[in-house]
């Protein structure tokens, strides 16, 4: 029994760990959009550029949605994490991943909403 608890966490460590390091390597790696050009005045020689588009949130976005969205993808991936050590381990690392989950979302908001224009 005792050797199967430590062959399950190391299958599931091996697992996990590769999926983890691949992605933050991912979003370590990612390029910064690049600034958009200068816009001219319509009546100025060359108007025939467009100007870029602000990006607004997107309609019903809240930062409870993307809370409860986060808690609720934090729960289902602690009490996951928690299975190795069976119902006891399952519940508290449940607990743990919906708080830490529903903080990420309600950052994710509000970065979001502090990039966006004020006029949207």
């Amino acid at each position: 029994m005792h050797s199967s608890k430590i062959s399950t966490r190391t299958v599931l460590g091996s697992v996990i760990a590769p999926l983890l390091i691949v992605g933050s390597g991912g979003v370590a790696a990612a390029e910064p959009a690049p600034a958009p050009a200068p816009v001219q005045a319509p009546d100025a020689p060359g108007s025939g550029e467009v100007a870029p588009i602000a990006a607004c949130m997107a309609p019903g976005d809240s930062i409870e949605l993307r809370a409860g969205l986060g808690a609720l993808l934090g729960t289902g991936s602690g009490a996951a994490a928690g299975l190795p050590v069976f119902f006891v381990g399952a519940i508290p690392f449940g607990i743990i991943g919906g708080v830490i989950g529903a903080m990420i979302g309600s950052t994710t908001y509000a970065q979001d909403a502090w990039r966006a224009p004020q006029n949207c």
